[in-house]
């Protein structure tokens, strides 16, 4: 699970519910939600800093997708089991809301992970997984989609890159949208003057997503686009064609072709129409499953801030803009201050030195050397968050169940960051 999931095993009440995975079987478990984040893969380096109300958010949104999935996929099969209430029950979003309560306890089916499984050794772990040795872990796959491209997706970035490492290093100092699209036009005008054929590694980035033509941050795309990347790489998430992902998902032939083909794609639709019904613009997000007996069952969290950008559409001077929620602007803000420029040079510092697995170790040197607080841009980026958190919630909710402020009261310092929204022809 990730960063913002603590599994229970001690626990006097929560505890008696754990049931340990099998290399055969599911497990069973609960898990305690926090309002930790994690920006740019820094995890353990940023400090304890927590989000008011994210907790019990992340927790009832995914609990009520899951629901939702239930009801509209029942084939479907995942590891979402419900929620606990105060008498340590497990209950559905409705019940819990029925009751005023709210939780940040969700109970789900456990599989193994690398950790569990052989100690951290990634390795082993995917033979095992591959030969059948472990016929319940999850896959290290992670399977993501994309709707649109505001401002922030990694597409802008490979735009950059496409024109060498000094634009893509370039990049990392864009946080807004004015900057970014100033940036744009520098290289549209590039382009026009020298002509596409000049730069075969920007067709390739614009072919992709069907486009001819550069777009701004906001445009949502006529068809859903897809990725995968692997999971429990130490020097984080990696592009993967469908060859390795065959490969690391530990799904058999039937079990891969089953995911790619069909519960991904139509779990993404979901995801995507399930916010559209709720006033939320789903623009992209991930799903990740356990390769179980060689089948795919979609396990960890799926339809929340942290997971997906869950962007909240407003009217701002006879424009539609796309507010982002939670990562997003907190990437925005660690742009802002030079984090992300840091974790570049940390990047290549450690890979010069032989071992870029290890670039984590590199970034508080780097930090003080900048003179850049981590501990206060991350407590800025958490105050900003709470909000907009809160709003999300409550609309994918359907309720009122967090004490959010009207959106005009805090959105003028997201509107920087704002996408201006054009739809693909």
């Amino acid at each position: 699970m990730g960063s913002v999931k603590d599994l229970i095993k001690d626990d006097p009440v929560t505890g008696k519910l754990y049931v340990p995975a099998s290399a055969r079987d599911f497990g069973r478990a609960v898990w305690k939600v926090s309002g930790r984040f994690s920006v740019g893969d820094l995890k353990n380096l940023i400090p304890d800093t927590n989000i008011k109300d994210k907790a019990e958010a992340l927790t009832m949104m995914t609990a009520r997708f899951f629901e939702y999935l239930r009801e509209e996929r029942p084939f479907t099969e995942t590891c979402y089991i419900g929620v606990l209430n105060h008498d340590g029950k497990i209950v559905s979003t409705e019940e819990l809301m029925d009751n005023g309560e709210r939780s940040n306890l969700i109970v789900m089916k456990l599989a193994h992970v690398p950790e569990t499984y052989s100690g951290g050794d990634l390795n082993y772990y995917r033979k095992a997984m591959a030969s059948g040795e472990l016929l319940c872990g999850v896959a290290d796959v992670e399977s993501i989609f994309r709707k649109g491209l505001p401002l922030g997706s990694s597409f802008f970035k490979d735009v950059f890159n496409a024109f060498g490492k000094r634009m893509g290093g370039y990049y990392e100092k864009l946080s807004t949208y004015s900057e970014t699209v100033d940036q744009l036009d520098f290289i549209r005008d590039l382009v026009k003057a020298n002509g596409i054929d000049e730069y075969p590694n920007l067709e390739k980035v614009l072919s992709r997503f069907g486009l001819t033509e550069i777009p701004n941050p906001g445009l949502v795309l006529t068809d859903i686009i897809y990725d995968t990347t692997t999971k429990f790489e130490a020097a984080g998430d990696r592009k993967i064609d469908a060859e390795e992902a065959r490969l690391y998902s530990g799904l058999s032939e039937k079990g891969y072709t089953e995911w790619a083909t069909s519960v991904f794609p139509q779990l993404a639709r979901d995801q995507i129409k399930f916010c559209k019904d709720r006033g939320i613009l789903n623009i992209d997000g991930k799903a990740e499953c356990v390769a179980y007996k060689g089948g795919p069952i979609v396990t960890d969290f799926a339809c929340t801030v942290d997971e997906n950008r869950l962007m909240i559409v407003v009217d701002h001077e006879n424009e539609k803009l796309a507010i982002p929620s939670n990562k997003e602007i907190q990437r925005a803000i660690f742009r802002r201050e030079g984090i992300y420029v840091a974790i570049n040079d940390a990047k290549e510092a450690a890979k010069s030195d032989g071992d870029i697995n290890k670039w984590k170790d590199y970034v508080p040197e780097i930090l003080e050397s900048r003179n850049i607080d981590i501990k206060a841009v991350s407590e800025h980026s958490c105050n900003l968050m709470a909000d907009a958190i809160g709003e999300v919630a409550n609309r994918l909710l359907g309720r009122k169940v967090f004490d959010a402020k009207p959106i005009e009261s805090w959105v003028g310092e997201f509107l920087p960051y704002a996408s201006k929204i054009e739809y693909q022809h």
